[in-house]
């Protein structure tokens, strides 16, 4: 099990060679998750009322609002994480994507990186407007267990498929974890975008990643 105190340190280094801006994931992951598990009840409930015929009667509405209002008042994170399993076995539909949302929040914050790999691929394929979040999030996910490589991997797959403004924040994980899988090329080429991004403002830190990386791109070709 994971020790809360050492997970604290942990979460703190996300990108332990970058500074503190450099990963935002979490954080948008909770207001993306906020504003999901709020909107969404009241989006099921008015799409009920607005049709005469649906799947859902009224009371199983309230039922669901009900249970995932109970869900979020819990203070225990196992017994959070075991009602959102629960939930999700038979959650609306619409309701599903940000119940799996909290559920990939929590298994991140207590370490349970595995879980959070898989509930992230599956966040991915129910909801392609977090499907950003997901490629990060299952990446970082893979780096916290220090497989290097299968987060490379996932990065290197989701390239076109990032936006632009995740592209600082992909290029500075992809940077880290490449240099971490020993693909000092990889890693020099996405320290290369960062400087281009930062157009010469305070990129002291990347010239110095640079700098070290093309020594080792040397030291592997002699």
């Amino acid at each position: 099990m994971t020790d809360p105190g050492k997970k604290k340190g942990l979460l703190d280094r996300l990108m332990s060679e970058a500074d503190e801006t450099a990963h935002p994931l979490l954080h948008k992951i909770q207001e993306y998750q906020t504003i999901i598990l709020t909107v969404v009840v009241a989006v099921v409930i008015g799409a009920a009322s607005y049709s005469g015929y649906t799947f859902f009667t009224e009371r199983a509405q309230q039922q669901a609002q009900e249970e995932i209002n109970e869900i979020l008042a819990m203070q225990d994170q196992e017994e959070r994480i075991q009602a959102l399993e629960n939930f999700l076995e038979g959650a609306p539909g619409a309701m599903q994507g940000g119940a799996l949302l909290e559920l990939t929040r929590i298994y991140m914050d207590t370490g349970k990186y595995q879980q959070a790999a898989e509930s992230f691929n599956q966040l991915e394929q129910k909801d392609d407007s977090l499907q950003p979040l997901a490629l990060l999030g299952r990446a970082k996910a893979y780096e916290l267990m220090q497989d290097y490589s299968r987060a490379l991997d996932i990065l290197q797959e989701a390239a076109d498929r990032i936006p632009r403004e995740f592209a600082n924040q992909y290029h500075t994980q992809k940077a880290f974890v490449a240099e971490q899988a020993g693909n000092y090329q990889q890693s020099l080429e996405s320290y290369q975008t960062l400087k281009e991004q930062a157009q010469g403002a305070d990129d002291g830190f990347i010239r110095y990643k640079m700098d070290r990386l093309e020594k080792k791109i040397e030291q592997q070709g002699s």
